[in-house]
């Protein structure tokens, strides 16, 4: 009787083939990003089953005030546009992401929306063309100042925020990271509590995924958003 030898190990991938060291070294950046997208929206919607389930009238309040806004169904259109439930729901739940970590790299754009709903200053002294000027003035202000922090902070800030140790060391060989980041990074807990150590429950797929990612975001952002929040006018004597 005769017994068939086990099939060879698969080759380095990097070892032949049409994709060159670099072209794995990008894909692997690239599906870490993938990864940590997944990671951030199941975490989000996490966090909105918990508060759901145990506020169900806040919950009902914050989407019943948000539905209507064009924000909000943007983002439902974007998340059935690019199938983000597929992702989110293919395979094993990923890790938590720490609510500072989501904090951190949602603080640049709402930044930026913020400072473009800012009043332009009043005009006090009108000259020839001012009340064109002062139309124009803020939104070119804002186009300069948006242009130069996104040129300066954009390529640094992805990857610092979407990933980390995806930059190969000085010393690695080029070679040697083929394929996707699978390890937990900094900043992720596999427990599936959240920072204050509550356990989350699993999210649910189907009807309430995009409200409750909705509901994670009101909950996991609303300190950073309330902090921009406008201030209420000074009373009238």
């Amino acid at each position: 009787m005769t017994t068939t030898p086990p099939p060879p190990p698969p080759a380095d991938p990097t070892a032949t083939g049409p994709l060159t060291p670099t072209d794995h070294r990008a894909l692997a950046f690239l599906g870490h990003v993938n990864s940590s997208l997944r990671q951030c929206l199941c975490t989000l919607a996490r966090h909105g089953v918990a508060l759901r389930r145990d506020t169900p009238e806040r919950a009902r309040l914050l989407l019943d005030t948000v539905r209507p806004w064009p924000l909000y169904k943007g983002g439902q259109f974007l998340f059935d546009l690019m199938e983000w439930e597929d992702l989110m729901v293919d395979g094993d739940p990923p890790p938590v992401m720490s609510a500072e970590r989501i904090v951190a790299a949602c603080t640049l754009p709402v930044q930026l929306i913020a400072a473009a709903t800012e009043e332009a200053p009043v005009v006090t002294k009108l000259v020839p063309g001012q009340r064109t000027t002062a139309a124009l003035d803020l939104p070119l202000r804002l186009l300069t100042t948006t242009a130069r922090s996104t040129l300066l902070s954009a390529a640094q800030d992805l990857t610092d925020l979407l990933g980390p140790g995806a930059a190969p060391d000085d010393d690695a060989d080029p070679d040697d990271d083929a394929g996707y980041a699978t390890d937990p990074e900094p900043g992720t807990d596999d427990t599936g509590a959240d920072d204050t150590g509550a356990e989350l429950p699993p999210l649910e797929a189907g009807f309430y995924l995009y409200e409750d990612i909705a509901l994670g975001a009101l909950s996991v952002l609303g300190p950073l958003l309330a902090d921009h929040a406008p201030t209420d006018p000074e009373p009238s004597a």
